[in-house]
């Protein structure tokens, strides 16, 4: 078997497209990832809580976001799925959802400027929609 021994300064070429297109599919990788990490929740000031734990399962939850328009808490905005709805249209969601996942829950993200009358509004739609778990977001205090 005869082999081909460069001789030193010939002309040895990098083939540069398998790694000019790896670049741009981890550029693209990135910046989709990068937009769905910003698109994930609506910005809410969470209430304190000495002892709140940390849910480990996931998967089945309803999101909804009560935020409060100012310090007063009087005036809200209601989000599920990141679209803003009115407290009559909980209900519908919920029956819909449970209709395609009887183990699903409410996973409630209320602004701690927002009132109780709010938050019990939307608990009351949830309970009218049949859904017996809720889970409160909370920040840890670190006591």
């Amino acid at each position: 078997m005869k082999f081909k021994i460069p001789i030193e300064g010939g002309d040895d070429e990098i083939n540069m497209a398998p790694m000019i297109d790896m670049v741009f599919l981890l550029l693209i990788f990135f910046m989709v990832a990068s937009h769905l990490t910003k698109m994930d929740r609506t910005p809410v000031e969470l209430p304190v809580a000495n002892k709140s734990t940390v849910s480990e399962a996931t998967r089945g939850r309803q999101m909804i976001t009560i935020r409060s328009m100012d310090s007063t808490g009087e005036e809200v905005d209601i989000f599920m799925n990141l679209k803003k709805i009115d407290v009559s249209s909980i209900t519908p969601s919920i029956k819909k959802l449970l209709a395609e996942n009887s183990d699903a829950e409410v996973y409630l993200r209320a602004d701690r400027y927002a009132k109780h009358k709010h938050v019990k509004e939307v608990m009351a739609a949830c309970a009218e929609g049949g859904v017996a778990h809720v889970i409160f977001a909370t920040f840890e205090s670190g006591n």
